[in-house]
Formats: structure tokens, sequence, C-alpha cells
């Protein structure tokens, strides 16, 4: 009887140590699930900052664009047209000839 109380303590010992290396384990994977949730919410964070820059950015891409064309219309506005009458009517031009000294 003695053989049978020592190995009934023995088993109990055994699912003692069971239980709680059970309980350190579910504990452990509960902590790594929060951390893995807090570094969701993290990423999520972060991608909102990251479409928030690529809008601030599309925004002054729009405001150059529009600012180099309202600046060439105004630069083509107040351009002159030459006519040297190659492609457009014949002209004669006067070459002036200064005395030299």
């Amino acid at each position: 009887m003695s053989d049978l109380t020592n190995k009934d303590a023995e088993q109990d010992t055994k699912i003692a140590v069971m239980d709680s290396t059970l309980e350190n384990s579910i504990r452990r994977i509960e902590m790594v699930h929060k951390r893995v949730d807090d570094t969701n919410e993290e990423l999520e964070k972060l991608q909102d900052r990251i479409r928030t820059l690529e809008k601030w950015v599309a925004g002054a891409g729009a405001v150059i664009a529009a600012a180099t064309f309202i600046i060439g219309i105004i630069a083509s506005a107040d351009a002159k047209e030459i006519d040297y009458g190659r492609n457009g009517s014949p002209q004669s031009e006067v070459v002036l000839q200064l005395p030299r000294s």
C-alpha cells in the first residue's frame, strides 16, 4: 500500500507541475496576443499617418502643377510673336552699318 500511496503522491506532484506549466503557458500566450493586438493598433496608426502624408504630398503636387500652368499661361500671353519671314510672308530686312573709326 505504501507503494501505491507513493505512486499517487508522485502523480499528484506531476499533475500539479503540469497544471502550473499549463497556466504559465496560457498567460504567456495571452501576453503574446496582447502584444500582437497592440502592434496591430500601432500599425494602423502609422498607416493612417502615411495616408495623411500622401494626401498632403498629392495636394502639394497639384498646387505646384497649377502654379506652373498659370505661370506658363502668363508667360505665353506676354510673349510677342516674331515673324522673320521664314514660314510667313517674305519681308526685307535692313542692315545698319556703322562707320568704323
